[in-house]
């Protein structure tokens, strides 16, 4: 999921664009759903693995359903898979909190030299 987070980061940031930080960067890298599609391709869609997951990460299937993610949702698989998506949405969230540290100067808020012409 890294890799395809740095792809978007720079596909999506022009080297002058102004991020405060990386809540910022996350709102800019997913105004059109471009964090979301990476999101949604990573969620398993085999019963055998959601259910191999499910065993450790249940509780991320709690909190979906506790945040009303998967309101109407009764089939056991789409729960698990709400969960996965909870998770996968957090771990995106810590990876653009890395790579905003590591790329802010380098792909986006670099610095430029403005002379003005009287």
């Amino acid at each position: 999921m890294k890799n395809d987070l740095l792809d978007l980061l720079k596909n999506n940031v022009v080297t002058n664009e102004i991020l405060e930080d990386a809540h910022d960067l996350y709102e800019h890298l997913d105004y059109d759903g471009g964090i979301h599609e990476i999101i949604d391709s990573h969620v398993d869609i085999y019963y055998h693995d959601l259910r191999k997951w499910a065993v450790d990460n249940y509780e991320w299937v709690e909190w979906a359903m506790e945040e009303g993610l998967c309101e109407g949702v009764t089939e056991f698989h789409k729960l698990i898979q709400c969960g996965q998506f909870m998770a996968l949405q957090d771990r995106a969230r810590k990876i653009i909190q890395y790579l905003f540290n590591e790329y802010t100067g380098k792909l986006f808020n670099v610095k430029t030299d403005i002379i003005e012409v009287a």
